[in-house]
């Protein structure tokens, strides 16, 4: 069995623009107190706070290797939330946005969907046979 050649490449982050680029952060005080605006953020302060604990667990290790699912209506700012916890976590935290119709796709199952999702976010690749 021969291999042939491997070619190694350098794989580059890409930064699109998009609805929510412009998010650096939670826009919080030291003490976890959201400013009005700050970090790309504005309002939601109720919901930054509670991003702001859920990220200084993350950071004192008490959250580890579990996801993190955030629900609620159409055009509340759970896209928004979410990116500025994984902004505020660490630039190279793996972050996938995906929506119900991604999941409920007719093109593939929802397994398949949500796997893909998974493996994306934390950047494995696995090549089926």
């Amino acid at each position: 069995m021969e291999l042939g050649n491997i070619e190694i490449r350098n794989i580059s982050k890409i930064e699109r623009i998009g609805a929510h680029s412009h998010i650096t952060g939670l826009g919080l005080k030291e003490n976890y107190e959201p400013l009005d605006i700050a970090d790309g953020m504005v309002g939601q302060h109720s919901a930054r706070k509670a991003a702001g604990l859920i990220v200084k667990m993350i950071k004192d290790g008490h959250i580890a290797g579990r996801a993190l699912l955030i629900v609620g209506n159409p055009g509340t700012g759970k896209t928004a939330v979410a990116m500025a916890i994984s902004k505020s976590v660490g630039e190279d935290t793996p972050f996938v946005s995906i929506s119900a119709s991604e999941v409920y796709s007719m093109d593939i199952s929802k397994t398949e969907a949500l796997t893909q999702a998974f493996r994306k976010s934390i950047g494995i690749r696995i090549k089926e046979e």
